[in-house]
């Protein structure tokens, strides 16, 4: 059969004035008529839409009023369009969207094929699928971005790109990718047939399973070990080099003309780096515990790393190193240990001896049993089927099963499904196993790199997660008592309690298919079988209603107490709340739905067991899966039963209310972590070292000692190497209005706009809601496009990773972040030119774990509110100077910083910087001063 090569295609792109195809119209088409990689016809037209375009249309498009006023309106083009499309397949970059503006336009498209999901399949690791970054990637000519034309042709491009990829996948791989297309009606599943039918793909007879993944190979790659290259002598060799303090090796590599600077190109010996690394030397071999503060541009990283793998290659030890973020823990693997690794062999110590893995959480790692039972069960959904073979391409590759390799998007909550979360029997020993490997792989090594999730999760579990350790290095300090906050609570949602329910029941469901496999056995009455499925799916039904009514009654409650209040705030279950009334209505809606929920679980695990007697090897998969949401909703009960009818003195609970599709959560959380920290890490035969930019107080550690538990401890502040008294600004406008007063939120509009078009380059805008900066986006995009400024948003125009990539393109921008980007986040290649930070980040008064910590205190503001809000100031102040280089504004609009008693607490918790304070009209010529340079 002809392959897709010999059909005649279209690729169209539509522009729009906006994204309701009922609502909004057409403004341009473009569409590029071609068979394999000849151009036939081409098809470019501007259309009136008898409206006004929006300016974010006119900015991103650059289709002006006057271009479509001028153009013809579309019952005059409609005709064009349909006979120039007409028979002929449609090729769109999420080709969804067009087709639905074709369809309420009056053309019907014929047949669809969409990039954006070849290439989220094609392509697993992304990282991101938009068509410019695809286009850029790939080296495609693309002239004007968001012209309907132009994005044609460059959808050509990428679909000859993506069809070339796929003809390069074994028949076995495109079998299942038809399978599973095919079963949701996919148009890959159509396009795979007829790579298929064409007989263009590769023909590689392998040991491939019915999954079309080759076990023996993947296996193989499952027991790969690295080799470490072959160490050379160097000029720093000593001959008593394994006898040698580490203090003594360590000033070796920091030190001036040390192996850093001959090993590592640009580097330059740092006094702070250097005095950090010895304080870590000693500490370790002393034994001791160690807090060090090292201000931004320290290199603390490196400072910890070099004495870690010294100690850790010269007497066998093992070290565990926990980051807050998967992308420092991600940094640290990539970068900074392959630097340490460099300089500690320069030295003359054996590298070789190094043992590295990154282990992370169970719901990181895929389970390939999952995996497997999921292809081969129920009819999968079209989001699923198109997980499932996006998983099915990246495992022909894959070493470590880790999800941080895959570009998930919106598939990531979905993920969770096939993932080692709540899989039974794991890490098995029985197949392949990610999470076997990634544990084998750290009980081997002797420098862990792991995350505080992990860490916590250990210690609520009470230990076994976690191999044994010598040295503890916990980066990102200041979020210890925040993650063990997080991982020793619970949150139940409704609505996935709810979907864990609906996924036993229904033809489709677990329970319809656990009694399949049952009824195989024909050595119990069928009768008995339909009776014990009959008593678990009126378990669960009633379950379902049961439940509804206590969340419904949750809901009363909040809706009870957040009278007057704009918005649903969460609602903390003190005594007051617990003495009224209605609660006594819902500890009897919370029976009855315990009562219900604990029917559910006997009723589903006596058919697991009656399942598991028949002995069928193909009912492991829904077994396995059952006995997953038996876990978690078991998990749910345990967690409602503490914070409903059973509260401890120990926790704080709370309801949070949030929109109709997320429901309703209920939460509890430990009201002081200390106790557990102080048992699990400080308490143990170990080393535990500290470190972050941000971890003391007013020059001091026993706020943060206190907090986690740490009676005794080594201490080192260290300030950053960096000039800010010369490469600093610090701006604050005294006649801003207070936060909270008439006029705040239009005054911060209004100077942001002034500030964008003053510095003319890159600006970061700090807020501390969201609320607040979608209404600033609003107040100043428009007014900014009109000078050639474009404003980014967190949230609305991509993750806190893409905005900082965006930001650094060559181009007038002005971003918009909340609480993700307040740390953590560099521009890469590129530095900031002015920071605002619009409000003082005090943690919100009516927040229940911060008002229940609050009360610990006689003056629950001064002593916890503040000490929090400074810690967030000075986080936030750290994103503005990165590099020796750099040269920044820092902007603060919040005058309490000069107005109340508390500002001066903020104040001397920056280094010592340049300072105006000014009226707002005078911002704007400072900034422009400072720019130029003639700032006196």
């Amino acid at each position: 059969m002809p392959g897709i090569h010999e059909d005649t295609l279209i690729a169209l792109d539509l522009e729009t004035t906006g994204l309701s195809a009922n609502n909004d119209h057409i403004i341009e088409v473009g569409a590029v008529k071609f068979v394999g990689d000849r151009q036939i016809d081409t098809l470019s037209i501007l259309v009136n839409p008898q409206r006004k375009l929006s300016n974010f249309i006119v900015q991103m498009t650059g289709i002006t009023q006057a271009d479509v006023d001028s153009a013809p309106d579309w019952e005059d083009v409609q005709e064009v369009v349909s006979e120039f499309i007409a028979g002929t397949p449609i090729i769109g970059h999420n080709v969804g969207f067009d087709a639905s503006f074709l369809r309420s336009h009056g053309v019907k498209p014929d047949g669809l094929y969409d990039t954006m999901s070849m290439a989220e399949i094609a392509l697993p690791h992304g990282p991101e699928y938009s068509l410019v970054r695809l286009a850029d990637r790939f080296g495609f000519s693309h002239d004007a971005p968001h012209r309907a034309l132009s994005d044609a042709l460059v959808t050509k491009d990428l679909f000859i790109h993506l069809l070339g990829i796929l003809e390069s996948f074994d028949r076995p791989v495109l079998e299942q990718l038809r399978f599973l297309g095919e079963k949701v009606q996919t148009p890959l599943g159509r396009i795979a047939k007829r790579i298929l039918e064409s007989e263009t793909s590769s023909i590689c007879e392998t040991n491939k399973s019915l999954l079309a993944i080759d076990l023996k190979e993947l296996g193989q790659r499952l027991r790969s070990v690295k080799n470490t290259p072959k160490v050379e002598p160097h000029k720093y060799n000593q001959a008593s080099i394994d006898t040698e303090n580490i203090s003594a090796s360590t000033r070796s590599i920091f030190g001036v003309n040390g192996a850093l600077e001959d090993t590592l190109i640009g580097y330059e010996s740092r006094p702070e780096q250097l005095e950090m690394a010895v304080a870590v030397s000693d500490s370790i071999e002393a034994r001791e515990h160690l807090i060090v503060e090292a201000g931004t541009g320290v290199g603390k990283s490196l400072g910890y790393l070099v004495p870690s793998i010294l100690y850790a290659i010269r007497h066998d030890k093992k070290v565990l190193v926990s980051t807050n973020t998967i992308n420092l823990q991600e940094q640290l693997i990539t970068s900074d240990i392959k630097i340490s690794k460099n300089a500690v062999k320069a030295i003359g110590d054996k590298s070789e001896r190094l043992r590295t893995s990154n282990l992370k959480g169970r719901n990181n790692y895929l389970c390939f049993k999952r995996w497997q039972h999921a292809i081969q069960s129920a009819d999968p959904s079209d989001i699923e089927s198109k997980l499932l073979s996006k998983i099915l391409v990246w495992l022909r590759e894959t070493e470590t099963g880790d999800k941080n390799e895959l570009a998930l998007g919106r598939l990531t909550p979905l993920f969770s499904r096939y993932s080692a979360q709540g899989a039974i029997g794991c890490p098995s020993n029985d197949g392949p196993c990610f999470l076997r490997k990634a544990r084998n792989q750290a009980n081997s090594s002797n420098l862990v790199v792991i995350n505080h999730a992990l860490l916590m999760s250990d210690i609520a579990m009470g230990g076994g997660l976690l191999p044994e350790h010598d040295v503890l290095i916990i980066d990102e300090a200041h979020h210890l008592e925040p993650a063990a906050t997080n991982q020793l609570g619970f949150s139940v949602n409704q609505t996935q309690l709810e979907s864990e329910l609906r996924q036993l029941v229904g033809s489709k469901g677990m329970l319809s298919r656990l009694a399949s496999m049952v009824t195989k056995n024909e050595t119990t009455p069928l009768s008995t079988h339909l009776n014990i499925t009959a008593i678990a799916v009126d378990a669960v039904e009633t379950a379902i209603k049961n439940v509804a009514v206590m969340f419904d009654l949750i809901s009363t409650v909040c809706k009870e107490f957040n009278k007057g209040t704009q918005q649903q705030a969460d609602l903390r279950l003190t005594e007051s709340v617990r003495a009224q009334p209605i609660w006594s209505d819902l500890e009897i809606a919370w029976e009855n739905a315990n009562t219900a929920l604990l029917e559910v679980l006997q009723s589903v695990g006596d058919l697991c067991d009656q399942v598991q007697a028949t002995k069928d090897g193909s009912a492991e998969g829904i077994i396995s899966d059952s006995l997953a949401v038996v876990d978690s909703i078991q998990g749910s009960v345990t967690s409602l039963r503490e914070a409903i009818p059973e509260p401890t003195d120990e926790s704080v609970y709370w309801f949070q209310s949030r929109s109709r599709n997320r429901g309703i959560y209920v939460n509890g959380a430990p009201l002081d972590v200390s106790n557990q920290l102080r048992q699990w890490l400080f308490d143990q035969d170990k080393t535990v070292i500290m470190t972050g930019a941000t971890v003391a107080y007013d020059d001091s550690f026993d706020r943060y000692r206190n907090s986690i538990g740490l009676s005794d401890s080594n201490e080192l502040i260290l300030g950053s190497p960096f000039d800010y008294a010369t490469n600093t600004l610090i701006a604050v406008p005294e006649d801003m209005p207070a936060p909270g007063e008439p006029g705040f939120a239009n005054a911060t509009a209004d100077t942001l706009i002034e500030i964008a078009r003053a510095s003319c380059g890159r600006v970061l805008v700090l807020f501390t809601s969201i609320s607040a900066l979608d209404n600033a986006r609003k107040a100043i995009t428009s007014v900014l496009s009109q000078s050639g400024i474009r404003v980014i948003a967190q949230g609305s125009d991509g993750s806190p990773a893409r905005i900082m990539r965006m930001l650094a393109d060559d181009q007038p921008t002005i971003a918009l972040g909340t609480s993700s980007l307040w740390e953590g986040v560099d521009l890469h290649g590129a530095s900031l030119d002015v920071l605002v930070m619009t409000k003082l980040p005090f943690p919100v008064p009516t927040d229940p774990v911060v008002a229940a910590r609050s009360e610990l205190h006689e003056d629950g503001f001064n002593e916890y509110i503040v000490p929090e809000a400074v810690q967030r100031f000075r986080q936030g102040f750290g994103r503005l100077i990165r590099s020796k280089s750099d040269r920044g504004v820092f902007v603060i609009l919040d005058k309490r910083i000069v107005t109340k008693r508390y500002g001066v607490i903020f104040q001397k918790s920056l280094p010592k910087c340049t300072v105006r304070r000014l009226a707002r009209e005078r911002l704007n010529q400072l900034l422009i001063s400072w720019r130029d340079g003639t700032l006196t």
